[in-house]
């Protein structure tokens, strides 16, 4: 697994620093050198344990005689090396290095106020065999133990175990009383240790503070709280000046201003793990549980920089790809890349905070619990929410309109101004703007006008009654004969029909698709469709027929008595003969009647002709060769 970013950020600090110290150690003397830290053993460990104590307090006596940076440094390497005597596995990273130093002034107590047992006696490696049993010693007296470690980076070493790591302090109350057999003279090295500092704050001042900011609270002396504070004030007030003095004026590139929001978390990252946190840790040199505390506030404080940038990072990343002339500001697909910027930012800030909180110990499974109990909460309470983003989803894939696309949906009609995470904006005819949420846009029928590739012209024509039929087939050929040559409507789509008998007229029904995509022109060239309509109607010799009523008076001939009476007659003979063609014409006459009249009738162009020449305007498409109704007559036609 990764280490938190805080970590790493440490442990090269720490790398730099003991390199920088192990170099200064090569010069010392001989008293000063590095302890060689041994852990094959108990007895190893104790006995490197115990060597680690007389170098320390050698040291603490000697940077009380002279605090200066060379002697501060001796005691941060031996500090380290306790440190590696301890087995932290189970310590969250991001209190690791307080817990350590707990647990070291915790164990200097507890130990210094026992008699330990001599070496001699400690077992070895050699004395834990193989046969699987838990390979421990513990020190008599005490619950402290040197466990063999198992299985991680340091498998088959003895550390101090993790039971013991948590167990020392509560232990050390017990047995506070006791007296702490040292030679530096003081009552116990956890009140004596919470009263260092690093060389940088200068004695006197600390002489000469009240006793009552020597006390303790939370572990950790009253003044270095204090100090806390006001560091950490200080750095607030820096980062928001900082902030001000950096966005004080917008750039013209928004880009620019992007690039800009990212300058504040990453000096705030930079400031906190660089520069605060090692004042705390080391010149102000916190302890117990206020440095648990200023540890879990920086581990805070440096994942939400962190969460900050990615945000910033991800959003700058989308909006420098929607820059694109091809992808208007306003279309869906910028929307939705927007949206998708912010769902993967807040997706991944998610996890970065997941993981900070893994960090500070919380455990990865109750994170991933609660993660899925509250997003199932969360989801049910925005659930409106959630259908108009699916539904700017449905409308990103499926595109049945785009920005700029005039169509018509519901009852309303209108130009689409702006497709956007919640809902679509359209402009209608009124010049009032229509809002529609996604999810209920997406499951209207919507008539998207910008994708026709003709425009329809249709209308019905009604003449008076009076009109020969020449006359009407005159008519109807000069209406095709003008369509036809119109140089703005498709051929392929004209149709003049004497379609119906009115109430009142002879109906004409025209249709023809003009070459437009453009609302004026397309009016343009029906009006002119039009005008020509009624010049060829009065060049025809009728007019218009309007609704009305003609009386005529007169007096009835009646009717034809002699055609009435062979009419008659015929039906008697059809009945005479058992020939009446009700309800149904026999077969042999209907099969000697087929085609026998003449259509198209005599004097048109396909007069006589086996099979009518008429527009092709079929209501499906032919079937393909490979199609499969195609294949299943292929049979039968080889069979035949």
């Amino acid at each position: 697994m990764l280490l938190p970013l805080q970590k790493t950020l440490r442990q090269i600090m720490r790398a730099c620093l003991l390199t920088a110290l192990a170099a200064l150690a090569l010069s010392a003397s001989a008293a000063e050198q590095t302890v060689l830290v041994r852990t094959e053993s108990p007895r190893a460990t104790l006995e490197s344990f115990v060597q680690l104590r007389d170098a320390g307090e050698a040291a603490i006596a000697r940077y009380w005689e002279q605090q200066n940076s060379a002697n501060f440094r001796r005691l941060l390497i031996l500090t380290a090396q306790f440190a590696e005597l301890m087995d932290l596995s189970s310590v969250p990273a991001a209190s690791r290095d307080k817990v350590a130093s707990d647990t070291i002034d915790a164990l200097l107590d507890i130990l210094g106020r026992q008699d330990l047992p001599s070496l001699a006696t400690v077992p070895d490696a050699e004395a834990f065999d193989e046969d699987g049993a838990p390979a421990q010693w513990r020190i008599p007296g005490t619950p402290i133990r040197i466990a063999r470690v198992d299985d991680g980076p340091r498998e088959g070493e003895f550390l101090f175990s993790a039971r013991t790591v948590e167990v020392a302090p509560q232990f050390l109350q017990r047995i506070r009383h006791l007296p702490l057999q040292t030679s530096l003279g003081f009552d116990s090295w956890t009140d004596a240790i919470a009263q260092i500092h690093g060389p940088m704050i200068p004695a006197g001042l600390v002489f000469a503070l009240p006793d009552s900011l020597k006390q303790s609270w939370l572990d950790t002396p009253i003044w270095k709280i204090l100090t806390t504070v006001a560091l950490v004030l200080l750095t607030v007030i820096v980062l928001i000046l900082w902030d001000r003095w950096v966005n004080r004026r917008p750039l013209h590139s928004a880009i620019g201003n992007r690039l800009r929001r990212l300058l504040t978390p990453i000096l705030t990252i930079v400031v906190v793990v660089l520069v605060l946190q090692p004042l705390i840790a080391f010149e102000v040199n916190v302890s117990g549980a206020f440095a648990r505390v200023v540890e879990a506030a920086t581990t805070v404080v440096v994942y939400l920089s962190v969460v900050w940038i990615f945000w910033a990072t991800v959003i700058l990343l989308f909006d420098w790809s929607t820059l694109s002339p091809r992808i208007p500001d306003e279309s869906l697909d910028a929307n939705l890349m927007r949206l998708s910027a912010r769902v993967i930012g807040f997706l991944g800030g998610v996890f970065i905070l997941a993981y900070g909180a893994h960090a500070l110990g919380a455990p990865i499974v109750g994170l991933v619990t609660g993660l899925g109990v509250g997003g199932l909460a969360v989801a049910l309470a925005i659930r409106p929410t959630l259908e108009n983003l699916i539904g700017g989803l449905i409308l990103y894939t499926d595109k049945p309109v785009r920005v700029g696309d005039f169509c018509s949906f519901g009852a309303n009609t209108g130009f689409v101004e702006n497709i956007g995470v919640r809902s679509t904006q359209v402009r209608s005819l009124d010049r009032t703007i229509i809002s529609v949420p996604n999810a209920a846009f997406a499951d209207m029928e919507i008539v998207n006008w910008a994708r026709c590739d003709k425009m329809r012209i249709q209308t019905t024509i009604g003449v008076r009654y009076e009109t020969e039929p020449d006359q009407l087939r005159y008519l109807l050929a000069t209406l095709r004969e003008m369509l036809y040559a119109h140089p703005r409507i498709d051929q392929d789509t004209v149709r003049v029909r004497f379609a119906d008998y009115g109430a009142s007229s002879l109906d004409i029904q025209i249709r023809a698709y003009a070459l437009t995509r453009e609302w004026n022109e397309y009016f343009a060239i029906r009006e002119d469709v039009f005008l020509r309509v009624n010049q060829l109607v009065a060049e025809s010799g009728t007019s218009f027929a309007f609704p009305s009523q003609t009386l005529y008076l007169g007096r009835d001939g009646g009717l034809d008595q002699e055609r009435s009476h062979s009419a008659m007659d015929n039906v008697a003979a059809w009945r005479r003969a058992g020939r009446l063609p009700f309800p149904a014409m026999e077969a042999a006459k209907a099969e000697a009647l087929a085609g026998t009249l003449d259509y198209p009738p005599y004097g048109s162009p396909g007069a006589g002709a086996t099979e009518t020449t008429t527009e092709a305007e079929s209501l499906s498409a032919e079937p393909e060769p490979d199609s499969e109704d195609v294949r299943k007559e292929l049979p039968e036609r080889e069979g035949k």
